[in-house]
């Protein structure tokens, strides 16, 4: 996932050239970016995944833009595993918060 033009609430997914604008009054909208990013995960995984086994059975296709791939791939796959990790260790905190 490719984040650029990063300011108030604009996020620019690496699939597509149309930044996506959230508004912080919104309900629902951080989920729905997160699962855009998820999405884009995941589609950068089956990519990858399809161009390597392309490369494995055919021999044939570039190997160089294939470990690309997967390196991309892999990269996306951390970005959405630590931004789990971080939501997660927010959630514990706020459930150990006393009222």
């Amino acid at each position: 996932m490719n984040i650029q033009g990063y300011g108030p609430y604009n996020v620019k997914s690496s699939l597509g050239n149309d930044a996506t604008k959230v508004e912080s009054s919104g309900k629902g909208q951080f989920a729905e970016v997160l699962k855009q990013y998820a999405s884009d995960m995941n589609t950068d995984v089956k990519a990858a995944t399809k161009q390597a086994e392309h490369l494995a059975v055919t021999g044939e296709g570039n190997m160089s833009e294939t470990l690309i791939a997967m390196k991309q791939a892999n990269l996306s796959f951390q970005l959405m595993l630590s931004a789990r990790n971080k939501m997660m260790d927010a959630y514990r905190e706020v459930i150990r918060m006393q009222v």
